[in-house]
C-alpha cells in the first residue's frame, strides 16, 4: 500500500505546484526553482534522516528522554522545510507506522506513559501536531492521518482537550482528500479516535461515510479490500454495532485477513464482558486454525480476569486442541506458546505445564516456563516458582543463539527480581555473557534486595561484580545505614585493588568515579579520575574497554573528566573518534565554548572544518548569527591548509579482473577535499547573507566549473 500512497502524495505536489501558478513559468525558471528548493532542504533533509536514526537508537536502548529530544527536533526542522514526498512520508510512518509495526512516536509515548512520564511527550506531541498542521491541500491524506494519530496520543497522555482540538484540525483535513480509496482511509483514522475518546455517536457517523467510499471502490486485489474493510468492520464493533462488524468481516474475501478481522471482534466483544458471544464468534467464523487457537485462549485469558473462572478451562482446553491440530511442528509450537503463556497468565500455571511437552525449540519453551515461573510466584507459591524458574534457565543454556539467550536472561532477571526470587534472579545474570549489562542488572537486583531489607542477598548479588559493592554502598548510606555503607564501601575499594588487569582497573575506576559523583562526593571522585588517567597509558587504545570508559563518563554527566581523559589520547583515529562525540554533545548542549576546546584537539583540519560547519549550523538554527559567523571564519582559516588535491574521489564496491584491474566502481567526490569543505562553507555564508566573505572563498577554489557550481547554488540565497 506504501506504493498506492507514495503515487498519491506525489500526484498532491504535482497538482499543489499547477494550482499555485507555476505553470505559467517558463521551463528554465522552474528548473533553477527546483534546484534552489532543493539545494535549501537538502541538508536539512539529511539532518532529518539522521535524527530518526538516532531516536531509534536511543529507543531501543532504552534512552528515553534523548529519544524524545530527537524527536522534538525532527519536528521541528521538518518545519523548517518545504515538503516533499520524503518528508511527508516520514511523518506518516513515524507518527502512524507501518502494517508491520507501530510509529516509533507512539512507541514513545507507549514507554513515557508505562513508566508514569506521559507528560514529557507533551512537547514532541505539540512539535508532531504542528508539522502536520502547516502541510498544505496536496497532503490532505497524510494530514488527516497524522493528525489523527497524534490525537489519539495525546488521549493516551490524559490531554484531551489538545487531542480534541488536534480532531478538529484532522477532521478540516479530510475535507482536501480526493479519491475513494484514501477517503475510506481518512475516515477510518478519525473514528478511531472518536472511539478512543469515548464518543461512539460520532465515531458511527463517520465510519458511515468511510464504508459508503470504501463500497464504491472496485478493487483489484483482496488484499487492498481487506486494508480498507478490516479496520471498518472492528470499529464497527468497538462502537456496538456488532451485527454491523460480522457482516462487514463476511465480506473479507481473503482467507486469512478474514479470520483475523472476527478474532479481532471476538477479543472487543470479549473486553466488554459477553464471553458466550465472544467464544461463539471465534468457533462459528475463525477458519484459520491457529488463528482460532489464539482467538480462544485471549477470550480465556479475558474471562479469567473478569471472573468469569468456570469458562477458562474449557477455552484454553479448546485453544490448546486447536493448536494442536497443526501438522507442521514448528508452527504448531509457534501457536502453542502465546496460549500456554496466557493460559499461565489466567491463573492456571499447572494446565499450562501439563501442555508443554510439545514444546521442543529451547527458546520457545524458556518463556513460557518463564511466564509459569511468574505465575506461581504472584500466586505466592516461592518453591514450585523456583524450580520451575530454574528449568527455564537450564533450557535458555541450550538456545544456539547467544543473542536470545542474552534477551531472555535479562528479561528473568527482571522479572525474578521484581517477585523477589533473588537466588534464580542471581543464577540468571551470572549467565550473561555481557559484563556491562549484567552490572547493571546485579546492582538493580543488590539495591532492590537491600531497599527491602534482605542484606544477605544484596551483598551477594553486588559481589559477583565487586565494583558494585560501592554503589550499593551509597545505597545504604542513603537508607542510614551509615555503618553498614562504610563497610562496603572499605570492601568494595579493597575489591579493586586487587583486580588483576590495567584494563579491569580502568573500567572499574572510571564506573567508581561517576558513582562518587553521582553521589556528591567531587573531591574523591576527583582523586579516582587522576587514577583513572595515570592507567589509561597502559591500556591500548583501541581496547573496548577504552570506549566503556568514555561512555559511562559521558553518560554520568562528566564532560569535564572525558575531555580530560580525550586529551591524553595517542592515537589520532580513536580520538578523533571520541572527539567527534563530544563535539556533538557540546553542541547540542550549546556550550560551544567548550566545543572549539575539543576541536583545537583534532589533527586533521579536515575534520576540523566539518565540526566547525556543525557548529555553524546549530547556530542558523538557533538565530546565533555572530556564533555561526565566527565558527565559519575559523573554518574558512583552516580549510586553507587542507592538503592535497583541490578535488579528490572516492571509489566504492567494483572488483578485480584476472590482472588486477579495478572495475565496476561507484566513484564519488570526497567530502572531506578542500574543494567541498570550501564549498560548504560558501554556501553557509551565503545563508548568512554574507555575500563579500562567500565569494572570496568561491575565489579560493582552483576548479573554474567547481567555482561555478558553487555560485549557482550562492544565487539561490540572495
Amino acid at each position: 500500500m506504501k506504493k498506492s500512497m507514495a503515487g498519491t502524495v506525489g500526484l498532491g505536489l504535482g497538482l499543489m505546484l499547477l494550482t499555485s501558478g507555476c505553470k505559467l513559468l517558463e521551463p528554465l525558471a522552474i528548473a533553477q526553482g527546483v534546484t534552489c528548493q532543493q539545494d535549501q532542504n537538502q541538508d536539512t533533509q539529511n539532518r532529518l534522516f539522521e535524527l530518526r536514526d538516532r531516536a531509534q537508537n536511543h529507543l531501543q536502548s532504552g534512552k528515553l528522554d534523548r529519544a524524545t529530544e530527537d524527536l522534538s527536533e525532527l519536528f521541528q526542522r521538518m518545519q523548517g522545510v518545504s515538503p516533499r514526498r520524503e518528508t511527508v512520508l516520514m511523518l506518516i510512518e513515524l507518527v502512524n507506522g507501518t502494517q508491520a509495526q507501530e510509529g516509533m512516536l507512539e512507541t514513545l509515548v507507549d514507554r513515557l506513559v508505562a513508566e508514569g512520564e506521559g507528560s514529557q511527550a507533551e512537547s514532541v506531541l505539540d512539535a508532531a501536531a504542528e508539522v502536520s498542521h502547516t502541510l498544505d491541500s496536496g497532503y490532505s491524506y497524510g494530514k488527516t492521518r497524522t493528525l489523527a494519530g497524534i490525537a489519539r496520543l495525546y488521549i493516551q497522555t490524559g490531554q484531551r482537550d489538545r487531542a480534541r482540538a488536534t480532531l478538529a484540525r484532522a477532521i478540516l483535513a479530510e475535507t482536501g482528500i480526493r479519491g475513494a480509496a484514501f477517503k475510506t482511509k481518512g475516515l477510518s483514522e478519525i473514528a478511531r479516535t472518536y472511539i478512543a475518546l469515548e464518543d461512539p455517536i460520532q465515531a458511527s457517523q463517520i465510519l458511515g461515510r468511510s464504508l459508503q467510499y470504501a463500497q464504491s471502490i472496485v478493487y483489484q486485489d483482496a488484499y487492498s479490500q481487506a486494508w480498507d474493510f478490516q479496520p471498518l468492520a472492528i470499529y464497527y464493533g468497538q462502537v456496538g454495532q456488532l451485527e454491523k462488524a460480522l457482516e462487514l468481516a463476511g465480506t473479507i474475501s481473503e482467507a486469512y485477513y478474514r479470520s483475523q478481522t472476527f478474532a479481532e471482534i471476538a477479543k472487543n466483544l470479549a473486553d466488554q464482558g459477553n464471553i458466550e458471544r465472544a467464544h461463539k464468534i471465534v468457533l462459528d467464523h475463525v477458519s484459520d486454525t491457529e488463528i482460532k487457537a489464539r482467538g480462544l485462549a485471549e477470550i480465556g485469558l479475558r474471562s479469567a480476569k473478569q471472573g468469569q473462572t468456570n469458562r477458562v478451562i474449557p477455552l484454553f482446553t479448546e485453544a490448546v486442541r486447536q493448536a494442536n491440530l497443526i501438522s507442521d511442528p514448528n508452527s504448531r509450537m509457534v501457536a502453542l506458546s502465546p496460549i500456554l503463556i496466557h493460559y499461565a497468565e489466567a491463573g492456571y500455571p499447572d494446565r499450562a505445564l501439563q501442555e508443554i511437552t510439545p514444546l521442543e525449540r529451547p527458546e520457545i519453551k524458556a518463556k513460557v516456563l518463564n511466564a509459569i515461573a511468574i505465575e506461581y510466584a504472584t500466586q505466592g507459591q516461592r518453591e514450585e516458582a523456583s524450580t520451575i524458574a530454574r528449568q527455564a534457565l537450564e533450557t535458555v543454556r541450550t538456545i544456539s543463539e547467544s543473542y536470545e539467550q542474552e534477551f531472555l536472561l535479562m528479561d528473568m532477571v527482571r522479572d525474578y527480581t521484581r517477585l523477589g526470587l533473588y537466588e534464580v534472579a542471581i543464577q540468571a545474570a551470572h549467565q550473561i555473557p555481557y559484563l556491562e549489562k549484567k552490572q547493571a542488572l546485579l546492582l538493580a537486583l543488590a539495591t532492590e534486595a537491600a531497599t527491602r531489607g534482605d542484606d544477605e542477598i544484596a551483598v551477594k548479588a553486588a559481589e559477583m561484580m565487586p565494583i558494585n559493592l560501592v554503589p550499593l554502598a551509597f545505597v545504604y548510606q542513603n537508607l542510614g545505614q551509615t555503618e553498614r555503607g562504610t563497610e562496603l564501601l572499605n570492601r568494595g575499594m579493597k575489591a579493586v585493588e586487587s583486580l588483576e588487569t590495567n584494563e579491569q582497573k580502568f573500567e572499574v575506576l572510571a564506573s567508581l568515579v561517576v558513582e562518587y559523583a553521582k553521589a556528591g562526593q567531587q573531591a574523591k571522585a576527583e582523586e579516582l579520575f587522576a587514577q583513572v588517567l595515570s592507567i589509561s597509558s597502559q591500556v591500548q587504545e583501541n581496547s573496548y574497554v577504552w570506549e566503556t570508559v568514555f561512555n559511562r563518563l559521558l553518560e554520568g554527566g562528566l564532560d569535564d573528566f572525558t575531555l580530560q581523559l580525550v586529551r591524553i589520547m595517542k592515537e589520532e583515529y580513536f580520538q578523533s573518534t571520541f572527539i567527534n562525540r563530544l563535539v556533538e554533545r557540546f553542541i547540542r548542549g550549546g556550550k560551544i565554548d567548550q566545543a572549539y576546546q575539543v576541536i583545537e584537539l583534532l589533527k586533521s583540519p579536515s575534520e576540523q572544518v566539518s565540526n566547525l560547519i556543525a557548529i555553524a549550523d546549530q547556530s542558523l538554527k538557533a538565530g546565533e548569527r555572530d556564533i555561526a559567523r565566527e565558527a565559519l571564519d575559523k573554518a574558512f582559516d583552516i580549510a586553507q591548509t587542507v592538503p592535497g588535491e583541490e578535488s579528490k574521489m572516492m571509489r566504492f564496491g567494483g572488483q578485480y579482473d584476472a590482472e588486477g584491474n579495478w572495475f565496476g566502481y561507484t566513484e564519488v567526490e570526497d567530502p572531506m577535499d578542500r574543494g567541498s569543505l570550501y564549498e560548504e562553507i560558501a554556501i553557509r555564508y551565503g545563508q548568512l547573507g554574507e555575500d563579500n566573505s562567500a565569494m572570496q572563498v568561491v575565489r579560493s577554489l582552483e576548479s573554474p566549473t567547481l567555482k561555478t557550481q558553487v555560485q549557482q547554488r550562492l544565487a539561490c540565497y540572495r
